[in-house]
C-alpha cells in the first residue's frame, strides 16, 4: 500500500469502477435476467461513491498540508497544484484520444453516434478548462464520462475555502445551508420552470449538472468532519455497530434504487442517497477492516485486486468506454441473440475482460503521461514550497 493511501478507500474506489463498467456494458445485454439488469444499472451510482470518496481524500490531504505549511494561501496553492496535474494530463489525452476515434468512426462511415454526441470547438475548450459540467453539449459530448470529472473540478474550486470553514461547526452549517439553497433555486430556474415540481430525467444534463450532484460532496464533507477517526483507521467500532453501520448501508441502496433506476420516482434526489449510502458502505469496510484479524489466502488475493483496481480507478474510468465500444461493435448480434444464462456468463466474462483492458491501458497511460505529470508537479510543488518558507522567515 502506497503511503498515504486508505486501504477502505481504494476498495471503494474498486466497488466503483466495477458498477460503473458493470452498467455500461449492461445494456448490450437486452436478455439478462431483470433482477441482475436491476443490480448493473445501480452500477451507475458508482460515480456517487467516487464523489464522496473524492471529498474525503482532499479533505484529508488538506488536513496533512495545513499541519506542515506555512499558511492558508500556501495550503490552497498546492491543493490546485496537485489536483491539476492529478486530473487534467490524462483528461487532455482522453480529448485526444476520443475525438480520433469519434473522427475515424466518422470518416469511415460508421455510426458516430455511440461514440460521442454532436459538439463543436467550443465544447472542446469546455472541456479544457473544466467548465464543460455548465454545458449541455460539452458536458458529456467530448469525453465520455466527463461530466463526472466537470463537476468534480468544479468542486475543487472551492474546496479549499470549505476546508477552512469546517474549523468551526456554525460556519460549515451556514455553508452546507447556503450551497444546498443554492442547488436547489438553480435547480427549481433551471429545470422546473420557476417552480419545485419537476421530474428530472436519468442521464440527462438536467441530471448530470452540479445542482444535482452537488450535494454529494456535502454529504461527503460532513462525513469527513463527523467520522474521519473511522475512515482513517485511527478508531474502531464494536461488532454490533458494525452491522448497524451496514444495516444503513443497505436502506440508502434501497432508497437510492426506488428513486433511481427501480421505481424512477425522483432521479434528483437518488444522487444524495447513493451519497449517504456511500457513507455508510465505507465506515462499514474500515469498521471490518479493523476486526479480521487476519485473513487467508482468498482474502488476500481479492484485497490485492481491489487495491490495484482502487489504485488505477481514474485510468480505467476514462478509457474503458474504448472497452465499451469494441464489444458493442464486434460482438452486438452475439449479445442481442443470447438466452438468459448465456447472457449472464457473457455478461460476467465481458465485464471482467473490460476491466482488465482497462486496468492495462491505465497502466500504460499512468507510465507515458501520468508519471511524467507527477514529476513535473513535485518540482513544482517544491519550488512553491521554498518560496512560501523563504517568506515566512523573512
Amino acid at each position: 500500500m502506497e503511503k498515504g493511501r486508505v486501504a477502505a478507500l481504494d476498495v471503494g474506489r474498486a466497488l466503483a469502477i466495477v458498477g460503473v463498467v458493470a452498467v455500461h456494458l449492461s445494456f448490450q445485454f437486452p436478455n439478462l435476467p431483470h433482477s441482475v439488469t436491476l443490480l448493473a444499472r445501480m452500477g451507475q451510482y458508482g460515480v456517487q461513491l467516487f464523489f464522496v470518496i473524492s471529498v474525503i481524500t482532499i479533505f484529508m490531504t488538506l488536513e496533512a498540508d495545513h499541519e506542515r505549511c506555512a499558511g492558508p494561501r500556501h495550503v490552497t496553492l498546492r491543493f490546485y497544484i496537485k489536483r491539476f496535474f492529478r486530473i487534467a494530463p490524462m483528461y487532455y489525452a482522453a480529448i485526444a484520444v476520443y475525438g480520433l476515434i469519434s473522427y475515424g468512426a466518422t470518416r469511415s462511415g460508421y455510426e458516430p453516434a455511440w461514440v460521442l454526441g454532436a459538439h463543436g470547438a467550443t465544447d472542446i475548450l469546455l472541456n479544457v478548462l473544466f467548465l464543460h459540467a455548465l454545458s449541455p453539449t460539452a458536458i458529456n459530448n467530448v469525453v465520455p464520462g466527463g461530466w463526472s470529472i466537470g463537476v468534480e473540478m468544479l468542486f475543487y474550486l472551492i474546496a479549499p475555502l470549505l476546508f477552512f470553514v469546517a474549523m468551526n461547526r456554525t460556519r460549515l452549517l451556514i455553508a452546507t445551508v447556503s450551497l444546498l439553497a443554492l442547488s436547489v433555486v438553480a435547480l427549481s430556474i433551471g429545470d422546473c420552470h420557476g417552480t419545485l415540481d419537476c421530474h428530472v430525467t436519468n442521464n440527462s444534463f438536467s441530471y448530470f449538472w452540479p445542482p444535482v450532484q452537488g450535494p454529494c460532496f456535502i454529504v461527503g464533507m460532513w462525513a469527513w468532519y463527523a467520522f474521519r477517526s473511522h475512515l482513517t483507521g485511527r478508531s474502531s467500532v464494536t461488532r454490533r455497530t458494525t452491522w448497524l453501520i451496514f444495516s444503513l448501508a443497505s436502506g440508502f441502496a434501497l432508497a437510492t434504487a426506488a428513486l433511481g433506476v427501480w421505481l424512477a420516482k425522483a432521479h434528483e434526489l437518488a444522487p444524495v442517497f447513493a451519497a449517504c449510502s456511500a457513507v455508510a458502505f465505507l465506515l462499514f469496510v474500515c469498521s471490518r477492516n479493523r476486526s479480521a484479524p487476519g485473513d487467508d489466502a482468498r482474502g488476500t488475493y481479492m484485497r490485492r485486486c481491489a487495491d490495484a483496481l482502487g489504485r488505477e480507478s481514474y485510468g480505467i474510468y476514462l478509457w474503458h468506454f474504448i472497452c465499451v465500444y469494441a464489444t458493442f461493435h464486434f460482438f452486438e448480434g452475439v449479445f442481442g441473440q443470447s438466452g438468459r444464462e448465456t447472457s449472464l456468463v457473457l455478461f460476467v466474462a465481458t465485464v471482467l475482460a473490460v476491466l482488465a483492458a482497462s486496468y492495462a491501458f491505465s497502466r500504460a497511460s499512468d507510465r507515458m503521461i501520468q508519471g511524467r505529470a507527477a514529476r513535473l508537479s513535485r518540482r513544482i510543488l517544491a519550488h512553491v514550497d521554498r518560496r512560501f518558507y523563504l517568506s515566512s522567515r523573512t
